[in-house]
């Protein structure tokens, strides 16, 4: 994994202006003088989103909303130049024997894969959900949907992406383009006067996606409504939640900030406009990292009527 994060990191500075660290030397090995593996990198000017303007305990890891304007437009010139950077297959970073570049395996699901349906596939064929059934029963007591409906859901979610994976990608081969798997405010340096982005740190679990998986930045994530429950929404389809409309406003002028910001072509905004790929985004990420519960088999049923 250091490896790969070293790789990325240098592909990036060869191949465009992203601000990530440079590397001065690094260790994989723990058989060295410091007996551990490290990464001896640039500090980079500024603080991490997270920690700016007087940190957690001031704005509870929200970004203040008189900084929210100029760190979206700086975020998404970044987003751009990221997905700008594309390979030929579906993978790591890494380091081939003439110093060059190209994929590696993806821990956990392997590869490279030169297809969109073959990462698919083995996803399918290898991701393991956090909780078991009765965990899950136990978290859905009192729950408005029954237990074991949430249990089929969950479980039933992999063959199905499967059964379709063939018919997932509208780009079923590459280029690819990097993807930051935690593109977080947290992994995102500023300068705490303007909010401009000072740097993008973090890319041990980068890899190359498909066009499917290119999702909004953490911070704007936002759970498709068949995910959710029927009665967070009124008649119009439109969030109760106050909280909720107003990240779907913030997604719809991100998403404007990125046309701004598109010279090569317009994959990301193109991505990020697709109702259909941003709900395969979002269940790919809440149900390989965090183990969420939500009503994927109504995801499914979205994406089928949407073919």
């Amino acid at each position: 994994m250091l490896q790969n994060e070293v790789a990325t990191m240098q592909f990036i500075k060869e191949h465009c202006s992203l601000p990530v660290p440079e590397i001065f030397a690094y260790e994989s090995d723990e058989d060295n003088p410091v007996r551990t593996a490290y990464i001896l990198m640039e500090l980079l000017p500024g603080s991490v989103a997270m920690d700016a303007a007087g940190g957690y305990d001031t704005h509870r890891g929200v970004i203040p909303k008189e900084h929210r304007q100029n760190f979206y437009r700086s975020v998404a010139k970044c987003h751009v130049q990221m997905t700008s950077l594309r390979m030929p297959k579906i993978g790591t970073i890494v380091r081939n024997s003439e110093g060059g570049y190209e994929c590696g395996p993806i821990p956990g699901i392997g590869g490279p894969f030169d297809t969109a349906t073959a990462f698919f596939e083995a996803w399918a064929d290898s991701v393991k959900f956090k909780w078991d059934k009765e965990t899950i029963t136990r978290m859905m007591q009192g729950a408005p949907i029954p237990a074991e409906q949430m249990v089929a859901s969950i479980e039933n979610f992999p063959s199905q992406i499967k059964a379709m994976a063939s018919r997932l990608s509208s780009c079923n081969e590459g280029p690819f383009p990097l993807d930051h798997d935690d593109f977080l405010h947290s992994n995102i340096m500023v300068d705490e006067d303007t909010f401009d982005v000072t740097g993008i740190i973090d890319w041990e679990g980068a890899y190359t996606v498909p066009h499917e998986l290119i999702g909004f930045p953490e911070f704007l994530s936002c759970m498709p409504a068949s995910f959710d429950l029927p009665q967070n929404y009124d008649q119009d389809g439109q969030p109760v939640e106050e909280f909720v409309r107003e990240r779907w406003r913030e997604r719809g002028e991100y998403i404007e900030m990125v046309k701004s910001a598109e010279l090569q072509d317009s994959l990301l905004s193109a991505c990020l406009s697709s109702k259909r790929n941003q709900a395969i985004a979002y269940c790919y990420g809440a149900y390989t990292s965090v183990g969420k519960l939500g009503l994927y088999d109504q995801v499914i049923l979205e994406i089928e009527r949407e073919e």
